[in-house]
C-alpha cells in the first residue's frame, strides 16, 4: 500500500508518467516479472478506464484480489485526497493569472514526462523488428487515419480499432519471424534497415 500511495503522491501527468517508475519498481523487487508487467501493460491498455487501473493488475498479480484493492487504494488515494481538499478553493484560484501561468508550464513538463516514459518503454517492450514494425504501424494508424470528420461515429472506436489492428499485425510480423532475430536499439542505424531481407 505504502509503496502505490508514494508513487501515486508524486506522478503529475496521468499513467504514463508512472510507468517506468513502476516497471524499475515492481520487477526489481520481484513483485512481477518483466514479461507479465507488459502483458498486463498491454491488457490496460485494450480495456476503458484510466491507466491507474495498472495497479490493480499488478497486485493482483502478487497478492491476489486482496492485493489488487490494496495497490489500487493507495495509487489511486493520494490523487483523490489531492482533489477532494482543492475542491473548494478551485473556483477562486483557477481565475488568478499566476496560477494559469503555472498549470500551463506543469502541463508542458506532463507531456515531456510522457515522451520520456515512452522512449524507456521502448527500451525495454521493443525487443524484435516486428515489435517496432508494429509499434510504428499502430502509432501512424492511429495519429493520421482519424475518420472524424468524414465518420464521427466510428471515431469513438478508432482507438480499440487500432489496438485489434496492431495486435493482429505484431502477430503476423511475429509469425513470420520477422528479422531473424533481436534488435538492439541501442545499436541501430538506418543502414541496418536496408540489410533486412524476408
Amino acid at each position: 500500500f505504502f509503496f502505490m500511495f508514494r508513487m501515486g503522491s508524486i506522478i503529475y501527468g496521468g499513467g504514463q508518467v508512472v510507468l517506468p517508475m513502476l516497471l524499475t519498481e515492481v520487477v526489481d523487487t520481484g513483485w512481477v516479472s518483466e514479461s507479465q508487467f507488459f502483458q498486463g501493460f498491454a491488457l490496460v491498455q485494450a480495456l476503458p478506464g484510466p491507466l491507474f487501473n495498472f495497479s490493480s493488475f499488478l497486485g493482483a498479480v502478487y497478492l491476489g484480489i486482496p492485493g489488487a484493492f490494496i495497490a489500487w487504494a493507495g495509487l489511486f488515494g493520494p490523487g483523490l485526497i489531492l482533489v477532494l481538499a482543492f475542491l473548494p478553493f478551485w473556483m477562486k484560484v483557477r481565475q488568478v493569472s499566476w496560477f494559469k501561468c503555472f498549470l500551463a508550464g506543469v502541463n508542458a513538463a506532463a507531456i515531456g514526462l510522457v515522451i520520456a516514459a515512452t522512449a524507456q518503454l521502448w527500451e525495454k517492450a521493443v525487443g524484435t523488428w516486428a515489435d517496432a514494425a508494429t509499434f510504428f504501424f499502430t502509432g501512424a494508424f492511429l495519429m493520421f487515419f482519424d475518420p472524424k470528420d468524414a465518420y464521427p461515429t466510428l471515431s469513438k472506436l478508432w482507438t480499440p480499432i487500432g489496438i485489434v489492428f496492431g495486435g493482429l499485425f505484431g502477430y503476423l510480423l511475429t509469425a513470420i519471424d520477422f528479422s531473424q532475430g533481436e534488435l538492439d536499439v541501442t545499436q541501430c542505424n538506418i543502414g541496418d534497415l536496408t540489410n533486412i531481407t524476408l
